[in-house]
């Protein structure tokens, strides 16, 4: 992510916070405070196309051309599959406003067909409550383990979700409880 980028290349060049903010304020001619470039370190904020040219010029460090997440694994949509995070190496390219903490999961089944065929890959960064989520889109992963995107709806009782899919060739899942869901940050199709 640029945010260890960033992290790095004040690291490698010895340029503080607060000397980074002087600094693009003056090559920018528009006001970066400390707490901004802390923001970037962070990665709760995105870093601008310009100000990542500024930061290289400053640093002397070459931003990366192209930012990789980890890839999890799949998610069912139809097919049943469980949450395997093996540690594995997989990564894919992420899209350019990527959050600090994004993952992505390669959909498997088309029971979110036509918004999501079988490969389509999904992007997220943070897990939520469902109840954040109702009637929308989530990856969510059940109590069992099992792991699917669907549209998150009330279930019969405070402690349960039903999940919809998309496809009508597909029924409700009745009831399921629901261990965290994750809005979809990014969609890239297959």
């Amino acid at each position: 992510m640029l945010s260890e980028w960033l992290q790095t290349a004040l690291n490698d060049s010895g340029v503080s916070q607060s000397e980074l903010a002087r600094l693009l304020t003056e090559r920018l001619a528009r006001s970066i405070d400390r707490a901004a470039v802390n923001k970037m370190l962070k990665g709760s904020r995105t870093i601008s196309g310009e100000e990542l040219l500024a930061i290289e010029a400053i640093t002397g460090t070459t931003a990366p051309k192209e930012i990789h997440v980890p890839l999890k694994g799949k998610v069912g949509a139809g097919a049943a599959v469980f949450a395997i995070d093996d540690g594995g190496d997989d990564t894919v390219e992420a899209p350019a406003d990527a959050r600090h903490g994004t993952v992505a999961v390669q959909v498997s089944g088309d029971s979110m067909f036509p918004a999501y065929e079988d490969g389509t890959i999904l992007y997220y960064s943070r897990l939520l409550p469902p109840s954040e989520l109702v009637n929308k889109r989530a990856v969510v992963q059940l109590g069992d383990g099992r792991i699917f995107v669907k549209i998150v709806r009330p279930g019969a009782d405070t402690a349960t979700w039903t999940l919809t899919s998309i496809n009508g060739q597909y029924a409700d899942m009745m009831d399921q409880v629901v261990e965290w869901a994750a809005p979809i940050d990014w969609i890239k199709p297959r």
